[in-house]
């Protein structure tokens, strides 16, 4: 019974699978015969020459949408939406290209392997964990066989759930025998084994000449524009992008009104009373309050902004007091009492040398500033001019501290005072003089407090008068009309935001999840100077103009020509230093000095065949591959790396010795190549090159 209902919890779920499913199928046939799109299904992609339309994709979506929500046992958040879906569409590159390499290889699952995965001895481990005692750790197979001897009595909940389960065991074991059956074809071999042997133990300290490329001045070396477009024709591969949008955009920020801020205060003012008489605050918060934060334990030193605790009482409302974006209401629950005690002050304080040397003339100081304000001068304004702390700008206010926070002098002068007040003697502390008032005198106490919170929002009002201002840009949706509107409307800002990704889930700084709108509109249908129908998100209304849109491919000569020519130029520079080092022999110190400026001498000790790094230079692989082809003592001809050229001089190469076996670092050969997640990767990527798959569900998500 207990498997029964383990199902259970998880059925509600895979019910909506199966609608979602059948109206898909509805949809789909409808859309076949162009009842809905009169011709014009919507593409989202291509796998091995199959066009895949929306509708086969949002089935798709749905049905792992509701399997992961099942399997996760809540919702799935906006922000884990995108992830879901590219994993759907990874599904249905499985069904439709991995099939096929599964049929040309042979590779099945016959009826066999199903009951063994299902009762046998080889239980698939998802389906054994809902059959395991908790006690033993072992799968109670006679639980599994009256389970399935039972399941056409079984509720049409569970039943659904044993078919969901059935249908994707087959796949996921002709995936796991195919990966497997790659990843065992690979091996490593004697020779490479010796080579991660050396890779791993072989160390050298070398010392170098380096000349970087730019040492060189660009205004010094010419590139044509016949070079660029001769290197861009023999050289397309590396101008391949991906799709781009540029905008340009207005918006319109929603914010409360001072009307607004004055109505949200007085529904919270309207509330003080039904509050106090109320006599069940959880039920009278969870109803008036629009946060769920509804209950505080708070100590003086924490309390909210706002509340005086000499004025608490339990049952007391205090407010509405407004906190950022909220009106809130506090009602005292209850006050406790604690074991520490806790005060407030302020105080100015006069700084004392660490070697004493102005302790008299601190002190003097600090008498005055005591007198004057004995004499009525203004506390605050006393510590702002005078203070030598960063109380100071605060009016020296420390806030609630406890006895235990501040140094012993200060602390015991604070918490002996019986009433608030000006102390009458200066505190001598470590750090100085004090002059101290205290504001409220030490408590033991610390308090329950329910809140209401109303939000600080525009009213409807207030979104529909912005809206109207967003009616000059409707008026005519072209470039045109839109730098006229935003021309006219001087508050207006035009911003522009340039290369966006088609994956992109925000507009420069603004990432409302419902700005994807604007730009899935620009990827999938908009021409550039296409203006966007005014978007409306939760702070603001944003409008959008079209400036630039690349597709996938291969980038226009003129957008790759500033990349041709600075790679060019640093061929040219590479020519002009080899070109220099040509003839120069020696120790590297003589090489440098015969090249003279531009060249550096630098060194590395202690480096291996896994360093890609060095000093001064920068990434340099090739440098550190002919290190490891030197001997002690050897230099090297001129290196021509990625950030410039160096001539290496081998100081010393750690031998290691020969070994008679080399299976360990064969194993670690293999056991890189074969991990699970290494496999699948390169398995996938080489299945949707082959299939050329196309994914363009950015145009619609």
């Amino acid at each position: 019974m207990s498997i029964i209902n383990s199902i259970r919890d998880k059925s509600a779920l895979l019910l909506i699978v199966i609608g979602v499913a059948m109206l898909a199928f509805i949809l789909g046939d409808l859309f076949s015969r162009n009842y809905l799109n009169q011709g014009n299904e919507r593409i989202v992609g291509e796998i091995d020459g199959e066009e895949i339309t929306f509708e086969q994709f949002s089935q798709e979506f749905e049905e792992f949408r509701a399997n992961y929500e099942m399997n996760l046992g809540r919702s799935l958040t906006e922000q884990e939406l995108p992830g879901i879906r590219q994993q759907a569409w990874s599904q249905l590159v499985f069904k439709k290209a991995f099939y096929k390499e599964f049929e040309k290889l042979g590779i099945t699952v016959t009826d066999e392997e199903m009951i063994d995965m299902i009762q046998g001895n080889n239980i698939d481990p998802s389906w054994a964990s809902l059959f395991t005692n908790q006690e033993t750790g072992e799968v109670d197979r006679n639980n599994i066989r009256n389970f399935l001897q039972n399941i056409q009595n079984a509720p049409p909940q569970t039943q659904a759930f044993y078919l969901n389960f059935e249908r994707n065991l087959k796949p996921n074991r002709l995936r796991t025998k195919y990966e497997n059956l790659l990843g065992d074809t690979y091996f490593a071999t004697k020779a490479e084994a010796e080579r991660e042997y050396m890779r791993q133990n072989s160390k050298a300290d070398v010392r170098y000449v380096y000349v970087p490329y730019s040492s060189i001045a660009d205004s010094t070396v010419s590139v044509s524009e016949s070079e660029m477009r001769d290197y861009y024709n023999s050289n397309e591969d590396e101008f391949d992008r991906d799709a781009t949008i540029s905008l340009e955009y207005v918006t319109f920020p929603i914010e409360a009104t001072e009307l607004d801020i004055e109505e949200i205060r007085r529904e919270a003012e309207a509330l003080v009373i039904p509050f106090e008489n109320t006599q069940n605050d959880t039920a009278f918060t969870a109803a008036n309050s629009e946060t769920a934060n509804n209950f505080i334990n708070a100590k003086p030193n924490n309390l909210p902004a706002g509340l005086n605790i000499g004025e608490f009482e339990v049952g007391k409302v205090f407010g509405p007091v407004r906190d950022a974006d909220f009106f809130k209401l506090y009602k005292v629950i209850d006050i406790t009492e604690d074991t520490v005690a806790y005060a407030r002050a302020r105080h100015i304080l006069i700084k004392v040398d660490e070697d004493g040397s102005n302790k008299a003339e601190a002190r003097a100081k600090a008498s005055r500033i005591l007198s004057e304000i004995k004499g009525g001068a203004d506390f605050a304004q006393m510590a702002a001019e005078n203070g030598e702390d960063g109380t100071k700008t605060r009016g020296g206010d420390l806030g609630w501290f406890d006895e235990n926070t501040m140094v012993a002098p200060f602390s015991e002068a604070v918490m002996r005072a019986s009433s608030p007040g000006l102390l009458p003697n200066l505190v001598e502390t470590q750090f100085g003089y004090h002059i101290v008032e205290v504001t409220n005198t030490k408590t033991y106490n610390n308090f329950l407090l329910a809140v209401v919170e109303k939000e600080v929002v525009p009213s409807d009002e207030t979104r529909s008068e912005v809206y109207r201002r967003t009616g000059a840009f409707a008026v005519d949706r072209t470039e045109e009309n839109f730098m006229q509107a935003a021309e006219a409307d001087s508050s207006l800002i035009r911003y522009q935001a340039l290369n966006i990704g088609k994956n992109a889930r925000s507009i420069n700084n603004v990432y409302d999840p419902s700005v994807r709108t604007i730009i899935t509109w620009a990827f999938r249908e908009a021409e550039v100077g296409d203006v966007s129908e005014t978007l409306e998100l939760e702070d603001q209304f944003i409008i959008a103009l079209l400036t630039e849109k690349t597709e996938d491919g291969l980038a226009p000569f003129d957008e790759a020509q500033e990349q041709i020519k600075q790679k060019l130029l640093k061929e040219k520079k590479k020519e002009q230093i080899l070109a220099k080092l040509e003839g120069l022999s020696g120790t590297v110190d003589e090489i440098k000095n015969g090249y003279g400026q531009g060249a550096v001498i630098a060194q590395a000790t202690d480096i291996s065949m896994n360093t890609s790094s060095l000093p001064t230079v920068g990434f340099a692989p090739k440098a550190i591959g002919e290190i490891f082809s030197l001997q002690t003592g050897e230099t090297s001809e001129p290196v021509a790396d990625e950030n410039g050229i160096l001539v290496i001089e081998v100081e010393q190469v750690d031998e290691v010795t020969e070994l008679a076996e080399y299976a360990l670092y064969r194993d670690q050969i293999e056991s890189r190549a074969n991990n699970v997640n290494v496999v699948t990767g390169k398995i996938s990527r080489a299945i949707e090159e082959f299939a050329d798959v196309k994914n363009e569900i950015y145009k619609y998500y």
